[in-house]
């Protein structure tokens, strides 16, 4: 808020994280899949080491994922506006551990990407759920880093997956545990989410459009106040705001067709759909599924790939605990938009020395992979410093509680849509173009970023009501600007 005061305590810090666990449960079962792809005995037992179209084969069971979690998303756009957000966390907890252990047990290469099918289902309506819930949840000021545990959590699913996939490659390659172990583990992070849910406070917004006025201010009252301190009016006055535009939104169309009719709305739908084909058209997600092959195809052995994997998972991390420390203080254009455009200089940089290293005569060839393999740690550093965080909770700041499911289902399913494409197309043009492939991502960000910069409104700092804006009949809500003339 504009006082710089704090408005929350230890008790909501532990109730996000709590939430935020559902992060894990996305990005493991994500990232599995990259290490996986890097078991010699994942590949022989599948004998995708013998086929032609295996390139074709993993970038379906690679996709297929990504196809599932559209899926998911249209699926709990229905339910988390019926049922609350909880209940989402629960229904997708138990599909994710089903598929999870189903995939495990694959006997065949088809059976497998089934599976990757439904863990994608299941695993998009936790990536999506679970930073609508805390945006939900939090006060204004310091949402940047409440919110951006979440993306925190979801790099830590990162890095268990590729640990654990380094963990098992040393196993014997004769026996498919070296692989089946790996997604057997997956099981575990929804086995604790569905045993700590109970404990955790709906979305007190989402309460509100259910009538359950009580409830909510219960949980405004706990979670928006530090204990000992009489802040009862900042919290009655937020919670009033609060109130007032959950009434005025259930006098306006909540359809989908309100994202299109309403110019307001559509601006913002047409923002929050560009915003992951600009962010993950930088390249995060193909370097991060297929690091393993790119790793081999520079020159390193299996066990090495796997271990710098897991490597640039640590980077990753560092880059995210190093944003919570001035992530509340850029406002959202400015940091998306530069983090986009360093990552595109950063990959520039990779480009040049993987062209480099192309030419098995060139001088100083070892110096160049080395160079090329750092230059991939320092991408996810410099992703994870900017875009991560963001990326996961923007969309869910900029509509209005009615359509807030709504605009996030179109948000992430883009980006699974965004990645399904990459994803489909990275293993074959790897294997024609080679390092040119990077330069469609340097052209495509350097455009992106300029758009993010002029195109994308702040939304640091401000309460979730006053983002959403005018509502329809143009007629500002009477608290909107309450709190902050309270405290000035």
């Amino acid at each position: 808020m504009e006082d710089g005061k704090r408005h929350y305590s230890w008790r909501t810090v532990a109730v996000v994280l709590g939430i935020s666990w559902n992060a894990i449960c996305y990005s493991y079962s994500a990232s599995i899949i990259g290490t996986t792809l890097g078991q010699p005995s994942f590949l022989s037992y599948m004998g995708l080491d013998r086929r032609s179209d295996k390139q074709g084969l993993i970038g379906t069971a690679t996709g297929l994922y990504y196809a599932g979690g559209v899926f998911g998303c249209i699926f709990n756009s229905w339910m988390a506006d019926k049922f609350g957000r909880k209940w989402v966390i629960v229904v997708a907890n138990v599909i994710l551990l089903t598929s999870s252990a189903c995939l495990s047990g694959s006997a065949s290469i088809a059976m497998f990407i089934v599976f990757r099918f439904f863990t994608g289902f299941s695993a998009y309506m936790l990536y999506l759920t679970t930073p609508l819930w805390v945006v939900e949840l939090v006060p204004p000021n310091g949402r940047s880093i409440t919110a951006g545990m979440v993306g925190l959590c979801g790099v830590t699913g990162y890095i268990l997956a590729a640990y654990v996939g380094v963990g098992f490659f040393y196993l014997s390659s004769d026996t498919s545990a070296q692989w089946r172990a790996p997604l057997a583990i997956g099981c575990f992070p929804p086995v604790i989410s569905l045993l700590i849910v109970y404990w955790l406070p709906e979305s007190p917004r989402w309460l509100l459009s259910q009538d359950r006025e009580t409830k909510a201010w219960e949980i405004i009252r706990r979670l928006h106040t530090i204990p000992h301190e009489d802040e009862s009016g900042y919290a009655e006055a937020e919670f009033a705001q609060m109130r007032d535009q959950s009434e005025t939104e259930r006098l306006h169309n909540s359809s989908w067709s309100e994202l299109m009719t309403n110019s307001f709305y559509r601006k913002r739908t047409i923002l929050v759909i560009a915003l992951p084909a600009i962010i993950f058209s930088t390249g995060n997600l193909v370097i991060t599924t297929y690091a393993a092959s790119i790793f081999s195809h520079l020159g390193y052995g299996s066990g090495q790939s796997i271990n710098l994997l897991a490597g640039i998972y640590v980077a990753a991390v560092a880059g995210n605990l190093f944003s919570l420390t001035y992530i509340d203080h850029v406002p959202r254009n400015v940091i998306m938009a530069l983090g986009t455009l360093l990552c595109t200089l950063v990959l520039g940089i990779e480009t040049a020395l993987v062209a480099s290293c192309a030419n098995p005569e060139a001088a100083h060839r070892g110096s160049l992979l080395s160079a090329a393999a750092a230059f991939i740690f320092l991408y996810l550093f410099t992703f994870n410093t900017s875009l991560e965080g963001p990326s996961w909770y923007y969309a869910s700041e900029v509509f209005p509680t009615s359509l807030r499911t709504k605009g996030m289902t179109l948000n992430v399913i883009s980006f699974a849509l965004i990645n399904l494409f990459w994803l489909e197309l990275a293993p074959t043009a790897f294997a024609t173009i080679t390092w040119k492939f990077y330069l469609v991502f340097v052209s495509i960000s350097v455009l992106g970023s300029a758009f993010i910069f002029f195109a994308f409104p702040d939304t640091l700092k401000q309460p979730l009501e006053k983002i959403a804006g005018m509502p329809p009949d143009g007629n500002e809500l009477k608290n909107s600007h309450s709190i902050h003339q309270e405290e000035s």
